[in-house]
């Protein structure tokens, strides 16, 4: 090799390097996900496409996708594809549309398969005259001239008049076939052909010699010069030289071009898919055998939204960087069933499979090692000394440590069990190991088993925490918690009968302890002990929940085997504590880029929060993550919302913002769509029709609105949609006019009016006639009448006085045996019929009012052998003394009731379990010291006290079950006690 030829080589180095450094010099490497990480989807003639073949791509600005293809253009709102081909509305001379190009006021021009061309803008079509050949690319300078490029018709430029001008070979071009347009300075613009690329100025054509007879089939102008691609690779004009863009392109027939908002540079190319160059990863590839419809690229595009849309011969392929994105064994993992998962200070992470340990290299977009391969991995974790523990399902537990791995402990070393599901180093350096059956501990080369018969609730053990200075542990049966040798059980039973404590997530500072189970999330207080089940009288979707992380925004994350769910920690607190009933909720799953919803359980950890915010899930295709701000940068997005369709008794109606229905109109349908394609299942709307809606309507899931049989009149109808906890966007609106039918108009009301005004008064005219007329006969027959009414009136009188006194006998005998339906004759106080009818009207009130409502039932201790001994007469006694104890302990509000023998019962409205609790301990303390002795000598009476609340339960003859349940368990655990149901 020459020193010059050495030379020239140097510099084209330095070029490349410095070319690929300004192209990237904008992007926010940090937010760069590597190609492979992009969640794909792909749209064909199955999902409504009009051709598998997506010639160009563009978006206009209202937000639909505009797709040119061999069978018409078809326009995406994210769900459905509107077809427009050749007829009267387009102008087009055939359905093959090959270019298309977007102007800067908006306007949308495409070209056809015979020349055709036509734009539309604000959905109005403007045909112009076809060109007569087919065209292959559109431009629009900024002087509003059309450049057509055609195939084998040579170059056409049409001013805003109409008026064409066409080059050809004759006047200098290289070939009549152009593939391409880039602005120039100075007014020029660069042309690329089948035969190599032109400078086009004031006229005049001027080649580019280093491109001779090359197919240059896109051009590409950004800041730091253009970038060529052509049959040979992509390469960037420095002067009148070019220079490969990259060394691995050479040769590479490349299609497209196209520089994201990140600065990466993508190339489509001809038969090897896509490719892109970007400072984060360099130069990566992406095929038909990593999911795309086919090798060869026709349109590459970035929407508003910034996903990657690219048009190829097998159908519409997208990719984006969706709220969750998975790794896999495309990525290098060496299994796809991920139980476990660890997060290093590096922003690597562990991820454990039933294939083996794989370490991801975030920064690489790859994974980097492979420990264990072959075992199945279920549980990690960090040691103080940076070490890792692994726990497998059939071979112990490992220590990996700087590329070795040697067995710390297995069976034949004396663990219970292989199956190690938890891991945890105390502070002493000792490890705790949860296994299938029981707990382990390994401290100084030896090893101690513990099982339920040592303290445990359950031997499958499947979380192992330290918090508040305590070890949790997570068993199939309930939480066990370890301190000072000791194990105390914290059941959980009671919470709609969960058993499995798979997850929990310490919050020390709140002095909260959060549980996910098999029936729901538990938060615990750790200073008082209290525990509250969120359950799915809650909100939750269902009941089984694996694992929990509260990320850095404020948000829940919870794992189940049917998706992810995401909700507020605030308003999870707000139910916890009373303050709220409902929880609002999100559940992810396939269609936000996850692989499988079904996320892993029964193992730890199964999701990990890394230092920089991302979560982390083990599922069963892959380990997920999602970026919280990434979330937050979807819901920041305002949708555009468009009036696709007006039906009017189910004829379609022209679109206009006008919309008048004739008197005899009974139903009138409008559908609408969201213009956002980051989430579009997931999209909210809301309408209101101001003159007939009071408030808004929530549409969510629904992309249509009827009416039917409206009054006559105006309104205007209002629709706005807005991304998952986004901002609601402007609203579309439509006005709607009501004409009423000829009876309904003004007039007809007018002449209705005045007919009944006639029909009224010629009526009181022959009315007050007749009246006269029957005047005197009435007077004649009153003074008859009269004499014998007074004799009638006296009679009358003398018979009302004797009804009265029997009526007052009868009100007070009524009194008297109403008094005695509804109270006890021996205490005076309420019987059980009366009070079953107060506990049926303070428990409706109760739960109305949304107030807690608490019943006691109340027994006298031995009440039989009191009688035995005593005497039934004494016994009365006893009772009455009880009765009135009780009077004196009620407030105005409380009924006390005599419920039978010696049982009563006490019903306390607006009080709390802890409330009812201190009065009725109140209550057994005055009966125990009350002075009996006027009744019998030695007699002293106690009694036994149970109680339940209106918050514990859902109907109030579950109410008396639980205070009669309550009640037996004082009876049983000593009498002369107070206890609560819950």
């Amino acid at each position: 090799m020459t020193y010059w030829t050495r030379l020239l080589v140097f510099v084209a180095l330095i070029l490349i390097s410095e070319i690929f450094t300004s192209s990237v010099e904008a992007a926010d490497v940090g937010n760069i996900a590597p190609l492979n990480r992009y969640f794909k989807e792909t749209w064909t003639t199955r999902q409504g496409l009009p051709h598998n073949t997506i010639n160009s791509i563009d978006q206009t600005p209202e937000g639909y996708l505009w797709l040119s293809s061999w069978e018409g253009v078809a326009r995406f709102n994210g769900k459905d594809f509107k077809m427009f081909g050749r007829d009267s509305i387009t102008g087009l001379p055939d359905v093959g549309t090959r270019a298309s190009f977007l102007d800067n006021s908006g306007r949308l021009i495409i070209g056809g398969a015979r020349g055709g061309l036509t734009s539309v803008k604000d959905g109005q079509w403007t045909p112009f005259a076809p060109v007569g050949v087919l065209i292959n690319v559109l431009w629009v300078d900024d002087k509003n001239n059309i450049w057509i490029g055609t195939e084998g018709g040579g170059l056409f430029r049409q001013d805003p008049q109409g008026v064409r001008q066409q080059w050809t070979t004759v006047q200098g071009l290289p070939s009549n076939t152009i593939y391409s347009f880039a602005n120039a300075a100075d007014g020029g613009l660069w042309i690329g052909t089948a035969a190599g690329m032109v400078l086009w100025r004031h006229g005049q054509l001027s080649p580019v010699a280093a491109l001779h007879k090359v197919p240059v089939f896109d051009l590409l102008k950004t800041h730091d010069g253009l970038i060529i691609a052509s049959e040979n690779g992509v390469s960037r004009l420095v002067g009148d030289k070019v220079i490969p863009l990259h060394p691995d392109l050479t040769n590479v027939a490349v299609s497209q071009l196209m520089l994201d908002h990140q600065g990466s540079l993508w190339m489509g190319t001809v038969q090897q898919g896509i490719f892109r160059l970007s400072k984060a990863y360099g130069l990566e590839h992406l095929d038909a055998s990593h999911g795309m419809p086919s090798n060869r690229v026709l349109d590459l595009f970035e929407d508003k939204e910034q996903s990657i849309w690219i048009g190829t011969n097998g159908g519409l392929f997208r990719l984006r960087d969706a709220p969750f994105s998975t790794i896999t064994t495309e990525q290098g993992l060496a299994g796809n069933y991920v139980r476990a998962l660890l997060s290093e200070p590096n922003g690597d992470i562990w991820i454990g499979s039933s294939r083996g340990l794989s370490r991801y290299s975030r920064a690489k977009g790859f994974v980097t090692e492979i420990v264990l391969p072959g075992e199945s991995i279920l549980s990690l974790a960090q040691m103080a000394d940076g070490r890792l523990l692994i726990g497998t399902y059939t071979a112990g537990v490992f220590i990996y440590d700087n590329g070795q791995t040697k067995l710390l402990v297995d069976r034949d070393s004396g663990l219970i069990s292989n199956e190690v599901r938890a891991l945890l180093q105390d502070p002493d350096g000792s490890i705790w190991i949860g296994t299938a059956q029981g707990l382990a501990h390994w401290h100084d080369g030896s090893v101690d088993n513990l099982t339920t018969q040592d303290g445990l609730p359950g031997n499958f053990v499947v979380e192992l925490l330290r918090c508040d200075n305590k070890m949790w542990i997570g068993t199939g049966t309930g939480i066990a918690i370890y301190q000072n040798g000791k194990f105390s059980v914290m059941p959980i039973h009671q919470f709609d009968a969960a058993e499995y404590a798979f997850g929990m997530f310490p919050q020390e500072k709140k002095r909260l302890l959060w549980v996910a189970t098999d029936r729901g999330l538990l938060r615990h207080n750790l200073d008082t002990d209290e525990t509250v089940l969120i359950g799915r009288r809650n909100g939750l979707p269902f009941d089984k929940f694996f694992q929990l992380v509260i990320d850095d925004y404020g948000n829940v994350w919870l794992t189940s085997n049917r998706g992810i769910l995401r909700f507020s920690e605030a308003d999870a607190n707000a139910v916890a504590d009373g303050r709220m009933s409902t929880l609002s909720t999100v559940l992810y799953g396939e269609s936000d880029g996850m692989l499988s919803a079904q996320a892993n359980g029964g193992s730890n950890p199964t999701m990990v929060k890394t230092p920089e915010g991302t979560v982390w899930i083990a599922t069963a295709m892959g380990a997920t993550s999602v970026r919280p701000q990434r979330l937050q940068q979807f819901a920041e997005h305002t949708p555009q919302v468009v009036v696709e369709r007006i039906s009017m008794d189910g004829q379609e109606q022209s679109l206009t913002n006008n919309l008048t229905l004739p008197a005899a109109a009974q139903r009138v349908e409008i559908n609408y769509a969201g213009l956002s394609f980051i989430m579009p299942t997931r999209l909210r709307y809301r309408t209101k029709l101001d003159g007939f809606d009071q408030d808004w309507r929530d549409k969510t899931g629904l992309n249509q609105v009827e009416y039917t049989n409206l009054a006559p009149g105006t309104y205007q109808l209002d629709i706005q949609s807005a991304n998952p906890g986004g901002r609601w966007s402007p609203s579309a609106q439509l006005t709607i006019i009501k004409l009423p039918f000829w009876w309904q108009t003004l007039l007809a009301k007018y002449i209705a009016l005045a007919a009944t005004v006639l029909v009224i008064v010629g009526f009181t005219y022959w009315r007050t006639a007749s009246l006269r007329r029957s005047e005197q006969y009435l007077l004649q027959q009153v003074a008859r009448k009269t004499a014998e009414l007074q004799q009638q009136t006296h009679n009358l009188e003398t018979a009302n006085q004797e009804k009265s006194v029997l009526l007052d006998k009868l009100q007070q005998q009524a009194l008297a045996l109403e008094i005695q339906a509804k109270q006890d004759s021996l205490t005076g106080l309420a019987n059980r019929r009366a009070f079953d009818e107060h506990l049926a009207q303070e428990y409706a009130r109760a739960k109305r009012l949304q107030q807690p409502l608490t019943l006691a039932f109340i027994d006298i201790d031995h009440f039989k052998w009191i009688n035995d001994k005593f005497s039934h007469s004494v016994g009365d006694k006893a009772l009455v003394k009880l009765a009135a104890q009780l009077k004196l302990h009620c407030r105005a509000i409380d009924i006390a009731a005599r419920w039978g023998g010696e049982e009563f019962s006490l019903l306390l409205p607006t009080t709390t379990s802890q409330q009812a609790i201190q009065v009725c301990e109140r209550l057994r303390m005055a009966v125990e010291s009350m002075d009996c002795s006027s009744i019998a000598e030695g007699l002293k009476l106690t009694v036994s006290i149970g109680l339940a609340c209106s918050d514990d339960v859902e109907e109030s003859w579950q109410l008396l079950n639980a205070a009669d349940d309550a009640l037996y368990r004082a009876k049983n655990n000593g009498r002369n006690r107070v206890e609560s149901f819950i």
